[in-house]
């Protein structure tokens, strides 16, 4: 009879062995375990608990015997119950008869009857904790409660390795869960309309929009000049919207080749086999923008106008059909009435396409949003850089607001990321900014005067600006900016007159600084 017994146990091991090596996926082996637990060992139930530690509990990953809603009741604190027992304690605890035991909680509100063993045993590796095995057995007189516990602490140790791979497997899914779900949070909060830069009638206007077109499932035209935030804009729209804990891709059609352009939108097929998805896939209950959509052709507009129609779309190379669900958002800088006109734009994508339309204005037409924005990327390039430049003199400031900004907002920030790391000081000077920006300070009194700025004003601009700051630094005191400047009060008395400069209007207020 021993001999009997000794050879089913040897029977269980070799065949777990086994599927230990035919076995790559883990979770396929841990089923086929527990069948062989449950058809060799003759098992009523067979769990498998994982250790999060995190949580610092024990949790069913894997059962046979159990229901769904019964599996989802197994989860149990180290030190609770028997299972949390044999984790807190790492020792196996063998139980005769549940119905005796008043540490046996039946936490799953699987057992019918009272003639039941219970076996646990913990699952180590490298001495760390990963999990327990327990199994139920029919308590009969003549069972070897011994030598069951014996075979599931064999059967534990060959585990280990394929459980351990389980739970790392997990911990980092709900790592990148977890992650997914901060960066989500941040862009959202970053992208949201109450963050967007703009006091300006316009700009509130365009933020009106952004909130209620977050909220539909529309498609969407955005129209605006290249560099005033099309792309941000339709950013703002997603993670301010109904769709913003999904898929945020962009796309921008300038400068690349059509063919390209239809791969990265609808991916790659050949010979059945999937070579690349495409963003239409890969935006799946998102939002998918596209920059500059008049560069491509118009065979590519009618298949967007299709997925627009259908939510259906095929591969390059494919036959196959496939649904998708992503909200279309297109950019262009076009006159959409000329590009109709010219054929750039298919009039009937046009049509389809905006269901919702929005204008992005240029930065010519929110003036009073200009100081604002300079001193948003101000702040941004301080901590990019580590710089703590404090203030935009006030000759820079003119310079800034006397300029046409033919790059808008684009262009702005490129300014003053150059100004913020050209300064040597805590002030972007007029002198910092492009030559371009000086000539439209100097010609701000004429703005019809086109002609190249001289040599002697330029000299003379930069000039005037290195003393104005000198004597705001020193208060108004001569002497103090003299010093300062490594030159003499009698050649700074000289460039006051000629430059016009008043030193009382430094002496007013020792607080009157820009």
């Amino acid at each position: 009879m021993a001999s009997s017994k000794f050879s089913n146990d040897l029977l269980i091991i070799y065949k777990i062995s086994q599927s230990l090596l035919r076995h790559k996926n883990v979770n396929t082996l841990l089923n086929e375990v527990l069948d062989i637990l449950e058809t060799e060992m003759e098992t009523e139930r067979a769990t498998l608990t994982l250790f999060h530690v995190n949580e610092n509990a024990l949790i069913i990953e894997a059962s046979k015997g159990l229901s769904a809603q019964e599996k989802a009741r197994g989860r149990y604190s180290l030190g609770e119950g028997v299972t949390g027992l044999v984790g807190l304690n790492r020792q196996a605890i063998v139980i005769p008869n549940i119905a005796e035991e008043e540490s046996f909680l039946d936490r799953t509100r699987a057992r019918k009857r009272n003639d039941i063993g219970f076996v646990c045993v913990p699952v180590m590796r490298n001495d760390e904790l990963i999990g327990t095995i327990s199994v139920d057995l029919e308590a009969t007189p003549d069972i070897d409660w011994e030598r069951k516990k014996q075979l599931l602490e064999i059967i534990a140790n060959l585990l280990a390795d394929a459980i351990f791979q389980i739970r790392e497997g997990i911990e980092e899914k709900n790592t990148l869960k977890t992650e997914n779900s901060r960066l989500q949070k941040e862009l959202g909060n970053r992208y949201n309309p109450s963050n967007m830069v703009g006091n300006s009638r316009v700009m509130q206007k365009v933020f009106e929009n952004i909130n209620l077109m977050g909220n539909n499932h529309g498609s969407i035209l955005i129209m605006g000049e290249s560099g005033v935030g099309k792309e941000l804009t339709s950013r703002a729209i997603h993670f301010s919207g109904i769709r913003k804990m999904s898929t945020f891709l962009s796309l921008n059609c300038s400068g690349l080749p059509i063919n390209m352009v239809e791969k990265e939108l609808f991916g790659v097929e050949r010979d059945g086999r999937l070579i690349k998805a495409g963003m239409l896939e890969k935006a799946h209950g998102g939002t998918l923008y596209i920059d500059e959509l008049t560069d491509t052709s118009m065979e590519i507009q009618h298949q967007l106008e299709d997925y627009l129609q259908n939510q259906t779309f095929k591969r390059v190379g494919g036959t196959e059909t496939l649904n998708s669900n992503v909200r279309l958002i297109v950019g262009t800088y076009k006159d959409v009435d000329e590009a109709i006109e010219s054929e750039e734009i298919s009039e009937s994508f046009y049509y389809r396409l905006s269901v919702n339309t929005l204008v992005v204005p240029p930065l010519r037409d929110r003036k009073s949003d200009i100081t604002l924005l300079a001193d948003y990327f101000l702040d941004e390039f301080n901590r990019s850089y580590g710089k703590k430049v404090v203030r935009i003199s006030t000759p820079a400031i003119n310079m800034i607001m006397a300029y046409h900004w033919p790059g808008n907002v684009l262009e702005l920030k490129n300014c003053i990321e150059r100004a913020v790391l050209s300064t040597d000081d805590d002030v972007i000077h007029g002198y910092n900014l492009p030559p371009s920006l000086q000539a439209a300070g100097l010609n701000e009194d004429d703005p019809d005067n086109n002609t190249v700025t001289d040599l002697q004003a330029s000299l003379e601009t930069y000039e005037r600006e290195l003393l104005v700051e000198a004597l705001k630094r020193h208060r108004g005191n001569a002497a103090a900016a003299a010093r300062a400047l490594n030159t003499t009060p009698r050649v700074l008395n000289y460039k006051f007159n000629k430059l016009n400069i008043n030193l009382k209007d430094f002496k007013k207020s020792s607080s009157n600084r820009f």
